[in-house]
């Protein structure tokens, strides 16, 4: 009773009927009120449940991607005819078997590769050092003499020697091509009666590695110096029939021309020179023409990596 008439409520005993009236619009009113207080509360509830409700539907939605997906996969797989299934399974078994053998085999190479360049490492010094007359400084090592056929022999048969002993199972393809060529020079060399060399250490002034190249293109431009049979070792009239060729053909440069340039007088002299020496350059093209291809096949010029 106490309660009721806290909210307005008062009971309809001994009352007439305006105050009937009155207490009744009165309950409605109050009844509204808290109505009105309790509507916050209610969509604040709604609002706090409308996130849950999105969230499980976003869920829902995944999950049906998923199995979509899963679908089409199982349908893309059934696709496949058996019959391609097996020859794929017997195509990959032979491309594993293929790269297994492959491997094995660069493994045994590799070893044979190691084997083949440490054999190299010992021998190749020793056809290096029968050639070691051809150097352009200190040739031989031993007194300063002009190379001559005798020595050109002696050096012939010290590369065939090393050849037989096993050193020519060793080369390359063009270092054996660069040993056969300078073999057979040297050959034809110790059969000349003189060879056209320089004197060391009279003439080690004009003898370097610059100078030397020099001389190669002017010998190059009378001679081919990669036709070892035709090579003319000594020829003692050989500068007198160059000098009658160099003046016909200056003559005729001169009839054509009224205007001459004469050559100065240190071409002049390195063409003479390079005829005095010209079996020299020859020989010593051919030797060091050789020890590149050796220093290659050993990768020995390399820098460290």
């Amino acid at each position: 009773m106490a309660d009721l008439k806290q909210f307005g409520f008062q009971l309809p005993v001994h009352t007439g009927p305006k105050r009937r009236l009155k207490a009744s619009l009165r309950a409605v009113g109050c009844t509204l009120v808290v109505l009105g207080m309790m509507l916050p509360c209610l969509e604040i509830a709604t609002a706090q449940q409308e996130p849950s409700s999105l969230e499980r539907r976003k869920a829902d939605l995944e999950v049906q991607k998923l199995e979509l997906e899963v679908a089409k996969l199982k349908k893309d797989r059934g696709e496949l005819p058996g019959w391609l299934t097996g020859v794929l399974g017997v195509l990959a078994g032979i491309v594993g078997t293929a790269t297994s053998v492959w491997l094995a085999r660069r493994a045994r190479l590799g070893a044979l590769d190691q084997s083949v360049h440490d054999k190299r490492l010992e021998s190749y010094p020793e056809l290096v050092k029968a050639t070691a007359g051809l150097a352009l400084y200190f040739p031989g090592g031993d007194a300063p003499v002009p190379i001559g056929p005798k020595d050109c022999g002696t050096m012939g048969r010290a590369m065939s020697v090393w050849y037989f002993r096993g050193g020519g199972l060793l080369l390359s393809v063009k270092a054996r091509d660069a040993y056969f060529a300078l073999a057979r020079a040297v050959t034809r060399a110790s059969l000349a009666e003189k060879l056209k060399v320089p004197v060391f250490p009279k003439d080690a002034e004009d003898i370097n590695g610059k100078k030397v190249d020099e001389y190669r293109a002017e010998l190059a431009r009378k001679f081919n110096l990669d036709d070892v049979e035709n090579w003319k070792f000594g020829d003692p009239g050989l500068e007198e029939k160059l000098a009658l060729r160099s003046k016909i053909f200056l003559f005729l440069r001169w009839l054509s021309s009224r205007f001459r340039t004469k050559p100065s007088k240190e071409l002049r002299r390195r063409r003479q020179l390079a005829l005095r020496f010209k079996d020299f350059v020859f020989l010593q093209r051919l030797s060091s023409g050789l020890r590149t291809k050796l220093s290659n096949d050993l990768r020995s010029r390399r820098p460290p990596s």
